[in-house]
């Protein structure tokens, strides 16, 4: 029989869901360059923003898949997942063990730019001097998460703007040959979106961005 107390984490786990998915995995990095994608095609809602959603889910379950999976192992190694008793979230050493995957992908994602300005604006005063390390090696979560995230986004931007390029590149063309031909009327738009879609389309560039996405956390 499943303990009443399983309830209460579950709650609290489907609560906390969506925060976690932005704090602790691929899902910015991936949603800025999806969303800097639709902006450089110039298609106004296409892809929509449902579909950005989804790809962006898509894609991240795919990257954090090995981090699911140690996390499982870690879940059954200390009996969290046996229902019929009380979480053992008294536990310090089967939680550390738990959250270790994700500590070490935070960790191995995160620019040490940001981490070193995180420890200088660190509230001064604590019991131990701003970002140090635990014993394991672990930097702090009041740490750890920020830099992750600005990381991901820095990078998500850096990506973007590599992808924009060829698109600004095709919009200047347009506009230039079009100036021109005196068609002053004519929107560049018209002109230069079928050109965007053609080109994304023939270089596989769904492939190539999605490549490119995994790449960067391997």
């Amino acid at each position: 029989m499943t303990n009443p107390i399983w309830l209460v984490v579950l709650a609290s786990a489907v609560a906390a869901f969506p925060i976690a998915i932005g704090l602790l995995t691929s899902y910015i990095k991936v949603s800025v360059v999806l969303g800097m994608l639709r902006s450089g095609i110039g298609a106004q809602q296409v892809p929509s923003g449902l579909i950005i959603m989804v790809l962006s889910l898509a894609m991240t379950a795919f990257i954090m898949a090995p981090v699911i999976k140690d996390t499982a192992q870690a879940a059954r190694d200390g009996k969290f997942l046996d229902t019929s008793r009380p979480p053992n979230l008294s536990d310090l050493e089967s939680l550390t063990l738990l959250t270790a995957p994700w500590r070490q992908f935070m960790q191995k994602h995160s620019g040490q730019r940001e981490i070193n300005t995180l420890r200088t604006l660190s509230v001064a005063g604590d019991a131990r001097e701003a970002g140090e390390q635990n014993q394991d090696g672990a930097l702090e979560l009041r740490i750890l998460i920020p830099a992750f995230v600005l990381t991901e986004i820095k990078e998500g931007f850096a990506m973007g703007f590599v992808l924009l390029l060829p698109f600004l590149a095709i919009d200047l063309i347009v506009a230039n040959i079009l100036a021109g031909m005196g068609m002053y009327m004519l929107s560049p738009m018209m002109i230069s979106l079928p050109l965007k879609l053609i080109l994304f389309v023939a270089a596989d560039g769904w492939i190539v961005l999605t490549k490119g996405l995994v790449d960067s956390y391997l």
